[in-house]
């Protein structure tokens, strides 16, 4: 004769969310969905800093919120929403290494020491993704001044790991970056979550705008002139151009999208973007 079962379900025990005492009481439970959705709402921000910083095409896959202790973080910094923790995966390490030194060796498959010039890549990632992430899951709350001075000796205890799975489009290789958030951070969050605050509206578009990890370029209009009437150009001349009816948009002086102007109440808006490889 079996025993009376308190909780009628049919759920795996796998895919149940085990909450620690101390997490009882807050949104914790509400955590890996809300990185998970914010990072949906944003696929591109890691993908377009590592093209436009290092000329790497990767495409995110998947992000993976882990709860159990992962590897300690090989870097560490210190800022003021709490420690945040960084790890890269070797391979995409030295894939970026290479493009950023201009190299075109595929990254090594063996594990040599780790160099200097790899350190310093490392330690300037895990300051810029942890800007990006900061910015994508908490909005408005700035990071401050990041501290990377943060005693490896100093036991951490490491709430949530967040796993941005990568591939190459160049190697097809799968790498991972992981950002770590302490007990503080994870608090700001679940902060967010409880609170019912308004997004920003002061700057509108313009806002979103600046908020772009990269920066856009536009081509509104293209003229022929002979070099003599170049020359003669002075300021506040005038000159009588029409606007292109697909405008170019580049990236660090790379063509990636066609888009077209449109105005409205004085104001010109740059619209219907379509990548130059779809047409």
């Amino acid at each position: 004769m079996t025993g009376y079962r308190k909780v009628q379900h049919q759920v795996p025990a796998d895919d149940l969310l085990f909450l620690k005492p101390e997490k009882l009481g807050r949104y914790y439970h509400k955590v890996p969905i809300y990185i998970k959705e914010l990072a949906g709402k944003y696929p591109k921000a890691l993908s377009d800093y590592f093209l436009s910083t290092y000329r790497i095409n990767s495409d995110l896959c998947e992000v993976v919120v882990h709860e159990t202790q992962q590897p300690d973080p090989q870097c560490r910094f210190m800022t003021a929403i709490g420690k945040i923790g960084f790890s890269i995966d070797r391979p995409l390490l030295s894939e970026l290494l290479e493009s950023y030194y201009g190299g075109s060796t595929p990254p090594a498959q063996d594990e040599p020491p780790v160099s200097s010039s790899e350190h310093r890549m490392r330690t300037r990632l895990g300051v810029d993704v942890s800007t990006i992430c900061a910015r994508i899951l908490m909005g408005d709350v700035a990071l401050g001044t990041i501290n990377s001075s943060v005693s490896t000796y100093e036991e951490i205890h490491w709430a949530y790991c967040i796993e941005f799975v990568f591939c190459s489009t160049a190697t097809q290789w799968v790498s991972s970056v992981f950002l770590s958030l302490d007990a503080q951070a994870v608090d700001e969050l679940t902060r967010r979550l409880s609170d019912d605050q308004p997004l920003p509206q002061a700057d509108g578009a313009g806002y979103r705008i600046v908020e772009l990890p990269v920066h856009l370029d536009c081509v509104l209009a293209r003229t022929l002139l002979p070099l003599s009437n170049v020359l003669a150009l002075q300021v506040d001349d005038i000159l009588m151009v029409r606007l292109l009816d697909r405008c170019e948009v580049h990236i660090k002086q790379q063509k990636l999208f066609h888009g077209a102007i449109s105005e409205d109440d004085g104001a010109l808006f740059l619209t219907s973007l379509d990548s130059v490889n779809s047409q």
